[in-house]
């Protein structure tokens, strides 16, 4: 039985580290060229002119839809910005294209991280028990 757990252990642990990996190397670059915009200026506009952070939290990976990892190339982005499909969603049709392009750089300068492991109830209840077997055993 123990066995079993550490080979439990093992593959979770494995597969939350993974997931930044796997989320930065399936985000679409758009172009071979890199992003265009400015981050820091897109940050301020996330931040303080367009209130992204709102629904999109401060990370953007948070919120609803996450942005992070960015799945969109940034002409998708924009298109869709300019004409979301729903209603939830601000147009954003009079925005300049670089302003956006800013937004875009900021959204993609965003580390994807990997979540905390109290925050994946698997995990967390299989480091519990363990804690607990351990604690009898000594």
């Amino acid at each position: 039985m123990e066995g079993q757990v550490k080979v439990l252990l093992v593959a979770i642990t494995v597969a939350v580290l993974m997931v930044p990996v796997r989320a930065q190397q399936a985000a679409p670059q758009g172009s071979s060229s890199p992003v265009k915009g400015d981050a820091a200026r897109g940050k301020a506009l996330y931040d303080s002119t367009f209130n992204c952070y709102a629904c999109h939290g401060f990370d953007g990976q948070s919120g609803s839809p996450r942005l992070v990892p960015m799945q969109r190339s940034e002409a998708a982005f924009i298109a869709f910005l300019r004409k979301p499909p729903r209603e939830a969603m601000p147009r954003f049709a009079d925005v300049p294209d670089r302003d956006l392009a800013d937004v875009y750089a900021y959204i993609r300068s965003i580390p994807v991280a990997a979540p905390p492991v109290d925050s994946i109830p698997l995990l967390k209840g299989v480091l519990d028990r363990r804690a607990l077997t351990i604690g009898k055993t000594n």
